[in-house]
């Protein structure tokens, strides 16, 4: 079976679902993208995945300079050829679906005899006016389009309606750090995790975002957050991820964000290794409060990784809708309606805690392993390309 993947071959989910879904030895996959990665370049030679790179500027190249166009056509043939089956592609998979992406590829897009577009959230909920205009175009010729949680497929149909929903699926991504979690929680303490990362023992760890995106909001959760009270803050230390989704004002927006919390004196540190499987199980586990409080988003892992890792959870009323998993998982967590009142959660949240354990169970981690881990979704990814 061919299978042409157009997406982000450095991103872990991509990585991933290569790993889980196309492991076949009847798969024939191809990923299509802006850049290869060369942190999973191992991992797709593993699993028989070849990465190709489109070229740079492949359609702002046409628009800006008409004639050549030629130029274009010629490129497609040689990425037809590099491709080796572009006119004989059995799936074509979108993973993170921008509509300027498959007008580039447009020739693979039609060629293919089944088509699934899959979004991953932000595609969507942060799709402008164009793309939501040019969506449709795709969605007419798609087999299946795959959304990750019900909230986020209910977006998508106060755009569009009910046209599409005989095609839609929702399939969550599975996610393998819960695996090098149950390893670390079996012979690592939270004291030993920290002490790996030089983290102190004896303050409250709290994590802010899981990204240097500004969306994440972090200088508005901080400017709030810095205005606890001094015993409190004296006692904790916060942590900030800013290893990816770096902007190129980032420098800029880290020294605001330092700004706001010299100013009160407030313990913090950024963290800046990009981090993955047994090392990035090891930082979710240093973690005693996580606090989230991005613009929009669908139901992101990372949240459940920390909970599922022992942590609390403090989320926006924005985004809780998109959490129902952890009120099945009977896992409390906490909430607040807007950034001023962000303190008094807080407050609320560490009266409540017992930094000595863990602030999930078995059975709440059991619950959420029943619905993110790959064993449970596998299945329903695998039937997409069966033809069910």
């Amino acid at each position: 079976m061919n299978v042409l993947l157009l997406g982000k071959a450095d991103s872990v989910f991509t990585r991933d679902f290569c790993r889980y879904i196309l492991d076949s030895d009847e798969m024939n996959t191809v990923i299509l993208s802006q850049e290869l990665s060369e942190e999973y370049k191992h991992d797709y030679e593993m699993e028989g995945v070849r990465q190709i790179r489109w070229p740079d500027g492949f359609l702002k190249g046409v628009l800006k300079r008409p004639k050549t166009l030629l130029n274009f056509c010629k490129t497609c043939r040689e990425l037809e050829k590099e491709i080796g089956f572009g006119r004989e592609i059995d799936i074509m998979h979108v993973h993170y679906v921008e509509p300027l992406h498959l007008i580039y590829f447009l020739q693979f897009w039609k060629n293919a005899k089944k088509r699934i577009l899959t979004f991953w959230g932000s595609d969507i909920l942060r799709a402008s006016r164009t793309k939501k205009i040019l969506l449709p175009y795709f969605l007419k010729d798609a087999n299946h389009i795959i959304f990750m949680i019900k909230n986020q497929y209910e977006f998508f149909q106060s755009i569009y309606g009910h046209k599409y929903d005989h095609k839609v699926r929702i399939i969550d991504f599975g996610n393998s750090l819960i695996d090098h979690l149950d390893k670390n929680l079996e012979c690592r303490s939270r004291e030993e995790c920290k002490r790996y990362f030089d983290m102190p023992v004896d303050k409250i760890i709290v994590h802010v975002g899981y990204n240097a995106f500004r969306a994440q909001q972090h200088l508005e959760m901080m400017e709030r957050l810095k205005e606890l009270p001094e015993e409190i803050l004296i006692k904790t230390e916060f942590v900030f991820s800013v290893a990816y989704r770096q902007d190129s004002d980032f420098e800029r927006y880290k020294s605001q964000l330092i700004d706001i919390m010299d100013r009160k004196k407030v313990n913090y540190r950024f963290c800046c290794d990009y981090l993955q499987d047994e090392k990035l199980a090891m930082f979710r586990r240093t973690c005693d409060i996580f606090v989230y409080g991005q613009k929009t988003d669908a139901r992101s892992e990372s949240p459940l990784e920390y909970v599922y890792a022992g942590a609390e959870f403090i989320c926006p009323r924005w985004l809780s809708g998109n959490y129902e998993i952890l009120d099945r998982a009977e896992t409390k967590y906490y909430i607040y309606e807007n950034f001023e009142e962000l303190c008094r959660v807080f407050e609320s949240c560490l009266q409540s805690m017992d930094v000595s354990c863990d602030r999930i169970n078995n059975f709440g981690r059991q619950k959420i392993r029943e619905e993110i881990s790959w064993d449970s979704v596998e299945e329903k990814w695998g039937a997409l390309y069966e033809g069910q």
